[in-house]
């Protein structure tokens, strides 16, 4: 059976894997924070499907906070 051996990261993987799981430490902790203090969180996967940098759709999350005793009920005007 064959050994496999794996490739080393350039130093702009290593960079872009270093920043990404920073990120999604930050992201992380934000949700968790909001969640604390009380903000109603949603969150939608999406994606992005024409890029100059990647064949398969690149994913990203959306997401919306609010705090439910703040929200404002919508207000109708005549024109």
């Amino acid at each position: 059976m064959a050994e496999i051996y794996l490739f080393p990261k350039t130093a702009e993987e290593q960079e872009a894997e270093r920043q990404l799981t920073e990120a999604m430490h930050t992201f992380n902790a934000a949700i968790k924070r909001a969640a604390q203090c009380g903000f109603d969180i949603e969150l939608r996967p999406g994606t992005w499907s024409f890029t100059s940098y990647s064949r398969a759709p690149v994913p990203y999350i959306n997401f919306t906070a609010g705090l439910p005793e703040r929200r404002r009920p919508p207000e109708f005007a005549e024109i």
